[in-house]
């Protein structure tokens, strides 16, 4: 849980508590508690439900609900963002009571604003925020859905921004920008600085775009996620095609029918028709759109709670087996099984032979050239990669290393071609992270290859290598 003065992680359990209010904060000294663009405005307001829990604390102090009393402030503390903030779209011809976004956020957050703080306004606050109606927070709420943008920090803290330019940056499932944040730099109103790079070529008349959804999901999964929380339907390049850039990410094998079996995949005809059926590439059989949802959403509960069991090879070898039954090869739930495998093999005995390792070289191949395809740019899926990559070179590295000792390569120049390919993929590991190390994750996986980096350039120096 983020500190409501600074932002720093606090340990909500054991950690210390605003005087004021009783929220959690990094230290009763933070200077972000005494300010009003951070807690000073919402201090008095957030008193005035005076007492303070242990348990079930992320739903007792809701930082979702936070931002949106803060958004409130704005009426009087900041006139001119109030009104650049109303003229962000909110989507509430979607948000009718009774669709999903509005009863979740009607629980969370209007209600939970209303009954704990709102509902206990004295006259003098209520001149700091005049309009507290259901309506106006649904509104606000929609806003936040439609355009915030989630920031991680260094120390794991997850929060939410809303920046009123790069809101406007249209979606593509392909994107050519992302964003950066310089978590060591704010800006005049001490908001994180955020950054548009380009990742990819831009022509002239190509529109500019990011992506709001996730990148290792197939069609069908993305646009129904773009449908539910951005309310619209996607119709870039990826799609649009069939393959999915010719990954066949979504692609599932046909079983024949019951006289015959197939060896053909099914596609679906129209990727931009819900109610499209999926075509066998080999046979007649067809199946419906609705029949294939229905098995991937079953697919994806098995796949949830066998990575959720960590990393028993065994466990994820036979999800894989049995999926793949049913699945292409490249199919995006086979795609999470094989990338947890590929940071499995080789770290145990069992698992280290050299028919592992040249499995696990050409499972990180593979995965490689979809996570290339998918996202040349690195604008969503850098982190996938530069593990792909740091697991190929170390999996090279462990193949010379057992070619030294049992003599299985004899030639000193086919030796020295593999140490070249592995720090090949060790240079692109580091690349790939070049714009993540702000965040924790991107800088705890940095760090790690920076050490694998060592110790390769240790190994080739006491083996007289030169790359």
């Amino acid at each position: 849980m983020p500190c409501v003065g600074c932002y720093k992680s606090v340990f909500t359990d054991v950690g210390e508590r605003c005087a004021k209010c009783g929220w959690p904060v990094c230290s009763g000294n933070c200077p972000g508690l005494k300010d009003p663009k951070h807690h000073k405005l919402e201090c008095d307001i957030l008193g005035l439900r005076p007492d303070c829990v242990l348990d079930n604390m992320a739903d007792y102090y809701r930082h979702d609900a936070l931002l949106a009393l803060r958004c409130l402030l704005l009426q009087k503390a900041d006139a001119a963002k109030w009104q650049q903030l109303l003229e962000m779209q909110s989507h509430m011809e979607c948000r009718i009571p009774g669709t999903q976004a509005f009863d979740e956020a009607d629980e969370f957050i209007v209600e939970y604003l209303i009954k704990n703080f709102l509902s206990k306004l004295d006259s003098g606050m209520k001149k700091d925020i005049p309009d507290i109606s259901a309506n106006l927070i649904h509104r606000i709420c929609g806003i936040i859905d439609t355009n915030a943008i989630e920031i991680r920090l260094v120390d794991g803290v997850e929060l939410q921004a809303l920046y009123t330019k790069t809101c406007i940056l249209e979606h593509s499932c392909l994107p050519n920008t992302k964003f950066n944040f310089d978590l060591s730099t704010k800006t005049k109103d001490d908001l994180y600085k955020i950054s548009v790079k380009i990742v990819t070529p831009i022509t002239k008349h190509e529109h500019i775009s990011t992506m709001y959804s996730h990148a290792l999901w197939g069609t069908q999964a993305r646009r129904q996620h773009l449908k539910d929380t951005k309310h619209f339907s996607c119709k870039c390049c990826r799609c649009s095609d069939p393959t999915e850039l010719g990954t066949y990410l979504s692609a599932m094998k046909c079983l024949g029918d019951e006289n015959k079996p197939c060896e053909g995949i099914h596609l679906p005809e129209d990727p931009l028709d819900d109610e499209t059926e999926w075509a066998c590439s080999n046979c007649d059989v067809k199946i419906s759109n609705s029949q294939v949802c229905c098995v991937i959403s079953q697919m994806q509960d098995e796949v949830d709670n066998v990575l959720m069991m960590g990393g028993d090879i065994t466990v994820l070898e036979n999800a894989l087996c049995r999926l793949s039954t049913f699945l292409h090869q490249n199919h995006y739930h086979l795609y999470s099984i094989k990338h947890s495998l590929v940071q499995l093999y080789g770290r145990q005995l069992a698992y280290a032979s050299q028919e592992y390792l040249e499995k696990k070289i050409k499972m990180c191949n593979d995965l490689i050239d979809i996570t290339n395809t998918l996202d040349p740019g690195n604008a969503r899926l850098s982190l996938y990669n530069s593990v792909l990559h740091h697991e190929l070179h170390l999996t090279l590295v462990m193949m010379s290393k057992k070619a030294n000792i049992d003599g299985s390569i004899k030639n000193v120049d086919t030796i020295t071609t593999v140490l070249r390919e592995a720090k090949k993929a060790l240079n692109i590991s580091l690349e790939c992270l070049k714009d993540d190390t702000e965040e924790a994750s991107g800088k705890k996986l940095y760090e790690v290859i920076e050490q694998s980096n060592k110790e390769f350039e240790r190994y080739c120096k006491e083996k007289n290598v030169i790359l």
